[in-house]
C-alpha cells in the first residue's frame, strides 16, 4: 500500500503566517470521528516540536487538531488550548502540508466550565457555592463559541484514556510519540 505524507504545522498564537515555536500534540481523525487507526497504531497525542511533524498515513479524509498541552494530576485529567481543526485528503504517494490555526480563544475554558458542570451535577460542592457556580457557568457558556458537533469537547475522554495508558506503561510524555499513540 501507497502512503500519503503529512507535513502539520501549528500557527503562532493568533498569527496564520507564523509557526508556533512550541511542542504542540497532533491528533488525527477519520470522518466519523474516530481516531484514525491503523496496522496497530493510533494517530492521536502526536508530539509536534516546534509546531511541526512529519506523518505517513494511508490514503483517506482525515480531520487534524493539536493541543499544546494535557496533563495527568490529582486524579484529574488537564487539557489546555485546542488549534482549528484542517480537513486534509492525503492521497497516495501524495505530499501534504497541513496548517493549523492557533485561536487566541482559549477552548479549555469551555472544558473547564463543562468539569464544573459536572462537579455541580454530582453534589460535589456545597450546596450554596454549587448553586452560585450554577448560575456562573451557564452565564458563561452562553457567552462561548460553540463548536459545531462536539469537537474537542467530545475527543477529551479518548484522549485521557491513552494518557492514561501511556502512563501506565511508564511512557515519557516528552518522548517522540508517547509510544502506542503515534506512527514511529
Amino acid at each position: 500500500m501507497s502512503f500519503a505524507d503529512l507535513n502539520v504545522f501549528v500557527t503562532a498564537l493568533d498569527d496564520p503566517c507564523k509557526i508556533s515555536g512550541r511542542t504542540w500534540y497532533i491528533n488525527i481523525y477519520n470522518c466519523d470521528g474516530s481516531i484514525l487507526r491503523y496496522c496497530g497504531r493510533e494517530y492521536a497525542v502526536i508530539r509536534a516540536p516546534c509546531g511541526h511533524r512529519h506523518i505517513r498515513v494511508p490514503p483517506g479524509c482525515y480531520r487534524i487538531n493539536a493541543v499544546w498541552s494535557f496533563a495527568l494530576g490529582n486524579g484529574f485529567y488537564y487539557v489546555n488550548h485546542f488549534t482549528d481543526s484542517a480537513v486534509v485528503q492525503a492521497c497516495c504517494d501524495k505530499h501534504q502540508c497541513v496548517t493549523l490555526f492557533n485561536p487566541h480563544i482559549h477552548r479549555c475554558g469551555r472544558i473547564y466550565l463543562a468539569a464544573l458542570q459536572d462537579a455541580v451535577l454530582q453534589d460535589a460542592l456545597p450546596k450554596e457555592l454549587a448553586q452560585e457556580a450554577q448560575r456562573a457557568n451557564e452565564a458563561v457558556l452562553e457567552l462561548l463559541p460553540k463548536p459545531f458537533r462536539g469537537g474537542e469537547v467530545d475527543m477529551l475522554d479518548e484522549i485521557e484514556r491513552r494518557v492514561r495508558e501511556a502512563e501506565k506503561k511508564g511512557k515519557d510524555k516528552d518522548k517522540d510519540n508517547l509510544g502506542v499513540f503515534g506512527p514511529d
